[in-house]
């Protein structure tokens, strides 16, 4: 883990961390790296794991909203990268599917009505089991345990820690949210309606229409995120070392 690239939040603060780590050792990279420093919030790993998936990400918490961050102790925390003593979380990704095009996302995929005037009307298959003939409302959203917790909760009033979640937003008739496994394959057709298909908080947007057909499932693909079993533990040795070397 000799290798490491840097997104932030803020631009501004750049330089700061690029100097933190090289003074621990590391070199700064823009291509290959072996892992990464996500220096945000929620939207900056989002985004960091879009620019380098698979590759593990040390977030590193400069935001009000970051579920993921190890510590606001940037200098311990790359300490213990650099002594090689982190484990690896590895969290399940969705691969949404259409016209031959992989979306992967790390929290959801969301179907919505394009218009936010106009109702969309969805058809829900899973597997050879169709689930919901006909669905009028706002949309869908696909989350992943990692993502309950943000735009799903907020559709369906609750989170989950395994499998696949489908959440329905604002239909007219009452659907409540249903569960994937992890091999099933969900797929959702455009009965009427425009819409459109978004991933995470990717900038990238596709447009549906009337009989397009989006098939969402498990990616092979993860996403790594570096932790620390003993980082409190780690701090009071080091804290004690300090104070016997006074």
């Amino acid at each position: 883990m000799d290798k490491v690239a840097v997104c932030s939040k803020h631009q501004d603060k750049l330089p700061e961390m690029k100097s933190l780590l090289e003074s621990k050792g590391f070199k700064v990279v823009a291509s290959s790296p072996d892992f990464v420093v996500s220096f945000g919030g929620d939207g900056t790993l989002l985004y960091s794991e879009r620019k380098f998936p698979g590759v593990p990400k040390l977030v590193i918490r400069d935001s009000k909203i970051c579920k993921k961050c190890v510590s606001d102790r940037s200098s311990t925390v790359l300490e213990l990268v650099r002594n090689d003593d982190f484990i690896l979380e590895e969290w399940l990704k969705v691969d949404a599917c259409f016209n031959k095009e992989h979306f992967l996302a790390v929290n959801d995929v969301i179907i919505r009505n394009k218009f936010p005037m106009q109702a969309i009307r969805l058809e829900v298959v899973v597997g050879e089991e169709q689930l919901v003939e006909e669905m009028i409302g706002d949309g869908l959203v696909v989350a992943t345990p990692f993502g309950s917790t943000a735009y799903f909760n907020s559709v369906t009033r609750t989170s989950f820690n395994k499998g696949i979640g489908v959440g329905f937003n604002n239909s007219v008739s009452r659907h409540a949210p249903f569960f994937l496994s992890e091999s099933d394959v969900l797929k959702v057709r455009i009965i009427r309606g425009e819409a459109h298909l978004a991933f995470d908080n990717s900038p990238k947007v596709v447009s549906l229409k009337d009989g397009d057909l989006v098939s969402i499932k498990k990616s092979k693909d993860v996403m790594k995120i570096i932790n620390f079993k003993n980082l409190d533990l780690w701090v009071l040795n080091k804290r004690f070392k300090s104070k016997l070397e006074e």
